[in-house]
């Protein structure tokens, strides 16, 4: 440890002691640092894409006003999710128009089929267009200051978002504006690939359609709901049967503290405490590297008191599908190797999993072991005092 200080800064130190190797026996691989699996999604792989490579390319964005609340109301917007997600796309344009078909190069031409001399963006659809004006014009909705829609599509979204606070006075159908938005996108695919003219006026009738029908459904789903009272039943933890140990292990983890917990017991089939162990670890990344950590620790102790017959108890759910290969983790692939190959070990061995309440003791011991001074090992063959009380409760 001392070596590492003094041949690396300190922000590089804490990165080295927050990694946890595997043993002897495990094989290193590669992990994906912007999944929580360290497995390469496309969906992660565009997020670096967007948010750290091509932000590295525009440092000016820093300058320009934030996106965020315009994202936020579109997700509190008076309407169904599937509307909500079509005025995300539009503001994130993403919207398949014609302008941005062209510049991924999917489509020839970028103009909008009703004006051929403008590009077909998302703003021109839904605002500038000449068949769009129209559809406002005679809409209930207020025209914007100036009786003149923004070349800009976030100030134009911005302002239907806000208009009840422009226009307090205004008739309660100004909630129609997302369903004419909806019902302008609508008209321009079925000219489009149908054929079909749609006039401005089938246009306002079918917004108000959706947002009558809407209303009621939004009516409906609001009444109480006949409540079913199911009497529920506390997990509690149960003796291994004879012939056998269990060892319920778990893991503490608090963002504001320089460590971690970790902490195991040990009990036979007559609800004796065996064994327990303790020991506070530098701070790792995730919850679950702890938790994986606490396990690896409790398996090598029972494998070093040459029990034969354990049972192996944690409350994380995810872990257990790690050690029994229903879910892959490139990032914990090192520890989950060096656990697997110790479990060879026994005679006969199971991992299971328990709720919370049936592994009081173990989550108990993990969070003492944050107030340690230091990182050394600490097992107790006798039961110490302030552990008793939470074994009398499983006792019970």
């Amino acid at each position: 440890m001392d070596l590492i200080h003094t041949v690396f800064p300190e922000v590089v130190v804490q990165q080295i002691v927050q990694i946890r190797p595997g043993g002897l026996n495990t094989a290193d691989s590669f992990a994906w640092d912007y999944s929580n699996d360290g497995q390469y999604s496309v969906k992660s792989g565009y997020w670096v894409l967007m948010e750290v490579i091509r932000r590295k390319n525009r440092p000016q964005e820093v300058l320009q006003p934030s996106l965020n609340p315009i994202f936020q109301q579109v997700w509190k917007t008076d309407a169904s999710p599937k509307l909500q997600h079509f005025l995300w796309k539009c503001v994130s344009n993403c919207l398949s128009v014609a302008g941005n078909l062209s510049y991924r190069h999917l489509a020839r031409e970028g103009s909008c089929i009703r004006c051929p001399s403008q590009v077909e963006t998302v703003n021109h659809l839904l605002f500038k267009c000449a068949f769009a004006r129209l559809v406002w014009a005679i809409s209930p909705i207020p025209a914007p200051p100036g009786s003149e829609w923004s070349d800009s599509l976030y100030q134009n979204i911005y302002y239907l978002q806000n208009i009840n606070q422009e226009h307090p006075q205004m008739n309660p159908e100004g909630c129609l504006a997302p369903w004419i938005l909806w019902r302008l996108w609508k008209s321009r695919n079925d000219y489009i690939f149908k054929g079909r003219e749609i006039s401005v006026q089938e246009v306002i009738r079918r917004a108000k359609e959706d947002e009558e029908e809407w209303r009621m459904r939004k009516e409906q789903s609001s009444q109480p709901p006949q409540v079913v009272i199911t009497k529920q039943h506390r997990a509690k933890w149960k003796s291994p049967q004879p012939g056998w140990v269990k060892c319920n292990t778990d893991g503490a983890w608090k963002a504001e503290s320089i460590n971690c917990g970790i902490g195991w017991i040990l009990r036979d089939h007559e609800k004796k405490v065996l064994w327990l162990g303790a020991r506070s670890l530098p701070r790792v990344g995730k919850v679950l590297e702890v938790e994986v950590e606490s396990l690896r620790w409790a398996v090598l102790s029972m494998a070093r008191f040459n029990y034969r017959k354990v049972i192996f108890e944690t409350d994380s759910q995810q872990l257990v599908s790690l050690i029994r290969g229903e879910q892959e983790n490139n990032h914990l692939n090192p520890m989950i190797q060096d656990i697997k190959h110790l479990l060879q070990q026994f005679e006969e061995y199971r991992v299971e999993f328990t709720f919370r309440e049936g592994n009081g003791v173990a989550d108990r011991i993990a969070k003492e072991s944050l107030s340690f001074e230091n990182h050394d090992p600490k097992l107790y063959s006798i039961m110490p005092m302030w552990i008793k009380p939470f074994v009398d409760i499983d006792n019970m």
